[in-house]
């Protein structure tokens, strides 16, 4: 080889390996993500959460969801339901006022997996606060289609809940 075929070798192995180093960036890209609809159904301020962190609970049917309503003693006054399927979303046990949480209606099936986005509202650090317990809840009606596994994401992009993988499919 002379050395204009030798820079040109080179010029090919240095552009293969940026292009290679770069894909690692470039993940989301090729990672199918399909947008689809969440849709509020109810909220209380007082659900039965006991322990401080988020989780979520996935319902197969409305009744389902009037037998969770039953057992807990909670009336999320949902009237009559749609056939499909629900998660409760639930922010947690706090012992103070100033906590919500807002669904955003957007929402992906990424690797089989439905990545619902929130955005949690704790109090200031300075605001004055009741001192009550609250535990913040939002029941959405899930959409149609196939995942295993349903996950909530704060407005931080950090992962808030998941729910048991294998419990949902559409």
């Amino acid at each position: 080889m002379n050395g204009k075929s030798m820079r040109v070798f080179g010029n090919i192995i240095w552009g293969a390996a940026t292009l290679g180093l770069s894909a690692c960036g470039m993940r989301e890209w090729f990672v199918t993500s399909d947008p689809v609809e969440v849709v509020e159904v109810a909220r209380s301020q007082l659900c039965s959460a006991e322990q401080p962190e988020a989780r979520i609970r996935v319902f197969e049917s409305p009744a389902a969801v009037a037998g969770w309503q039953q057992l807990t003693g909670i009336d999320l006054r949902t009237g009559p339901l749609a056939q499909g399927h629900y998660a409760l979303i639930e922010m947690g046990q706090h012992h103070t006022g100033g906590y919500g949480i807002a669904i955003s209606r957007e929402a992906r099936i990424r690797d089989d997996v439905l990545q619902i986005y929130a955005t949690f509202f704790s109090p200031s650090a300075r605001g004055v606060v009741t001192q009550v317990i609250t535990s913040p809840c939002v029941l959405v009606r899930l959409p149609g289609g196939y995942y295993r596994e349903v996950e909530v994401y704060d407005q931080d992009g950090a992962l808030r809940a998941s729910s048991p993988s294998g419990s949902v499919a559409s």
